[in-house]
């Protein structure tokens, strides 16, 4: 470890290296804004030196004025100790500092660098400019040989930048080798929910990733879009009975008319994981329309059906809760 050099003594160093607590700190940046030149001398001093006043003063920022708080975090950010460097760049998005962008940039571009670094650099930059930086931002979510870490982080940032290309990008994601990916994607776009995805995501329903299907699943839920909800009602029509358990456990949320209506179809089905779960979805969103089928099950061998169905049938207006009893 580097041996410290000693740092000529002044009151704000006193102060500083005091330095514990809230109340502490902000007795301190009043001091500063009544000695703003040995404030000055003090920031210049520390950064030329190895010393832990960087971490005391870097403790500050959030309560400094706009003009220091710009000068204590842009000497971190280029400051040659990694650790100062990931916590000045932590600073800068915090505070949505951008004068330091073209270094951050360089940050971001260089290998070498710390992970921590890279990804503070890469939400810096998608936060500060991100009509600038969404190509590069974009770059290296499709780099196979990037860190996937940091490709994952891309694709959060992508999700801040929504357009034409940054969405062609993460719907480019769901043909990726890597499972991983693939779940960054769908997850990107089920959270954005832009009709535009809608083909990306039925595609997506036919992945051989539960989450990736999960994710598609849910985007294609919430989008407000008869496309979306048309499409997902014929994925459960067509899909494996175990598949059609797992999709009516999580469209059943949107009580759409819709995905009702597929629902209702699926009480038919010879499955009996599938029929019971469509009764049960039935007793969680009441569906008048259903209240023929569901009266069809009240016979139905399988006990937890004939219970769903006549809870679903109550909830429905098809049967008096006074005339039967639950099994």
């Amino acid at each position: 470890m580097p041996k410290q050099s000693r740092v000529p003594v002044t009151k704000l160093i006193e102060l500083l290296q005091e330095s514990n607590t809230p109340d502490e700190r902000r007795t301190i940046v009043e001091y500063i804004q009544n000695h703003s030149d040995e404030f000055v001398n003090v920031l210049e001093t520390s950064f030329s030196k190895d010393t832990l006043l960087k971490g005391r003063l870097l403790n500050l920022v959030d309560l400094l004025n706009s003009t220091l708080m710009i000068r204590v975090i842009e000497k971190a950010v280029m400051d040659d100790d990694t650790h100062i460097r990931i916590k000045g760049l932590q600073a800068a998005y915090r505070t949505r500092v951008d004068t330091v962008n073209a270094h951050v940039e360089k940050i971001l571009a260089s290998s070498e660098e710390e992970f921590e670094a890279r990804k503070w650099a890469l939400h810096i930059l998608g936060s500060t400019d991100p009509k600038y930086y969404s190509r590069q931002i974009m770059k290296i979510a499709r780099d196979a040989s990037e860190d996937i870490r940091l490709r994952k982080e891309a694709v959060f940032a992508l999700t801040k930048i929504v357009n034409d290309k940054t969405l062609g990008t993460l719907c480019t994601l769901l043909g990726e080798p890597s499972t991983e990916m693939r779940q960054a994607g769908a997850w990107a776009l089920s959270n954005i929910g832009a009709p535009e995805s809608i083909i990306c995501l039925l595609a997506a329903l036919d992945d051989e990733d539960d989450n990736v299907r999960d994710w598609a699943i849910r985007g294609l839920r919430d989008m407000d879009d008869a496309r979306a909800l048309q499409g997902l009602a014929d994925a459960i029509h067509s899909s494996s009975p175990k598949e059609q358990v797992r999709m009516v456990r999580l469209v059943i949320e949107r009580r759409s008319e819709v995905i009702l209506r597929a629902i209702v179809e699926l009480l038919d089905s010879q499955d009996v994981d599938v029929k019971r779960t469509a009764a049960w979805a039935l007793s969680v969103s009441p569906y008048p329309p259903a209240v023929p089928s569901l009266k069809i099950l009240l016979d139905d061998h399988d006990e937890q059906t004939r219970n769903y169905a006549k809870v679903a049938l109550i909830r429905s207006g098809g049967l008096d809760p006074t005339d039967l009893k639950l099994d």
